[in-house]
């Protein structure tokens, strides 16, 4: 017979406390990965043409943090040895520790590659770098990178570009170095199911978008907050869900931290009305709505995140957000691009911000988040590809696919949003997602 918290107290409280052990160690990687001088780093770069890459401080990267985490999964292990735990409980302690392992290492591995010395050391944290990184975040598909970048190029007006304009096209295309002639396609959704879709989304989150002002064409960020907070207030019956919306002066987008249980939203900005919609339905709507039902459970991973599960996260509040806005938009392409010039060009962070600086000119578009991208992309070293941002574009992807071969599933929005942070493409974490909101685990 399995033990369960029914008929084995203290199998729970050995459960409960490897669990939580476990949990301490789960950490915001990207948030320790950003530079905490910034504004100053990237400002510098700009005025000075011949540095390579932004001189970031990494001033929230704890070695002494991850140094105990190791310790404390290690500590984890030695338990599970000694513990009684079922066979289904235990797969689940080693599969929530294993990946806390790859976050911290991966954060050890950007503190060994940046304070190595010799090329000797710097090699080996770079390998160790990439190992963990491609452990966390995948690696990006060459013929797609291709894909997405001929499309870029192919969109650009050769034939009626002014001299100068040429020249710099003509340098763009000598400094990406040759292209495959052919790539394969790629999936995008049917027009009709994003109509579909984002009717159901309306009604779904009809409760919290009521609360956005029908006469306002426009909302500043501090305004976006104080809805955000509204809607937590009122619509919840009396349940404080403990999240909050705050101003960030340090952010420069938004962003959901589980550990803090804050909506963090850049200070002074201006949004449309779509796009005050769209953030309240991709932070609020999925990021934080798919923790809540679990963030009094004993497992803590389905209301922060399980495994691998951040693309698919993504996915949906990118779905969503575009659902709310009426059609369908390419995700994460200029993410997709900057880790694909790295990985497969060799590109490093003052070259692949000049090709992209040019793609803008010559496309049209604006050029405000080019620096922003390339920051993130190299985000930890401003040396090494960091491949997190991949999610952008592989989890739209992902969920879109899903919501075309479910939409007639009266379940769809259930298995979206209401089955914790959990990836319902993957059939192992839907099963666990079942198992914990009937039997529980």
């Amino acid at each position: 017979m399995e033990n369960t918290p029914e008929t084995n107290a203290e199998v729970k409280s050995d459960f409960g406390e490897i669990i939580d052990l476990v949990g301490s160690t789960n950490i915001t990687v990207y948030e320790r990965l950003n530079a905490s001088n910034d504004s100053a780093a990237k400002a510098e770069f700009v005025a000075n043409p011949e540095m390579e890459h932004p001189k970031n401080e990494y001033g929230n990267l704890d070695e002494e943090e991850v140094r105990r985490n190791l310790a404390t999964l290690e500590q984890v292990e030695e338990k599970l040895e000694d513990s009684d735990l079922s066979e289904k409980r235990r797969r689940l302690v080693r599969l929530l520790a294993d990946d806390c392992k790859t976050k911290n290492e991966f954060l050890a591995a950007n503190i060994a590659y940046n304070a190595a010395e010799t090329p000797e050391e710097k090699a080996q944290a770079a390998e160790w770098h990439r190992q963990t990184n491609e452990e966390l975040y995948g690696k990006p598909d060459e013929d797609t990178f291709y894909t997405l970048l001929r499309e870029k190029i192919d969109s650009i007006d050769v034939a009626n570009l002014s001299e100068e304009d040429r020249k710099i096209y003509d340098w763009l295309m000598a400094e990406i170095g040759p292209l495959p002639e052919k790539t394969g396609g790629r999936f995008k959704p049917k027009p009709e199911t994003v109509q579909r879709f984002g009717e159901m989304v309306r009604e779904f989150f009809g409760a919290f978008l009521k609360h956005i002002p029908e006469d306002r064409k426009s909302f500043t960020s501090e305004e976006v907050v104080d809805i955000i907070n509204e809607i937590a207030d009122t619509e919840f019956g009396g349940l404080n869900i403990k999240y909050r919306a705050v101003i960030d002066p340090k952010a420069a987008n938004a962003s959901t931290n589980h550990e803090e249980r804050t909506l963090k939203f850049p200070a002074g900005v201006e949004y449309s009305r779509k796009r005050a919609q769209g953030l309240i339905v991709h932070e609020f709507g999925t990021h934080m709505l798919r923790a809540v039902p679990y963030l009094g459970q004993e497992i803590q991973a389905f209301a922060s995140e399980l495994p691998g599960n951040e693309t698919f996260d993504e996915g949906i509040a990118k779905c969503t957000e575009q659902a709310i806005d009426g059609k369908y938009a390419d995700s994460g392409i200029d993410h997709y691009i900057n880790i694909g010039l790295a990985t497969f060009k060799g590109k490093n962070f003052r070259e692949i911000y000049q090709i992209q600086m040019a793609l803008k000119h010559l496309t049209g578009e604006s050029d405000k988040t080019v620096l922003n991208a390339v920051q993130r992309c190299f985000r930890g070293t401003g040396e090494l590809v960091n491949n997190k941002d991949l999610a952008y574009y592989n989890g739209a992807n992902q969920v879109w696919q899903y919501i075309e071969e479910h939409i007639d599933d009266p379940e769809l929005f259930d298995s979206l949003f209401l089955t914790g942070k959990a990836n319902m493409a993957n059939p192992a974490q839907e099963a666990l997602s079942y198992e914990m909101r009937t039997s529980g685990i």
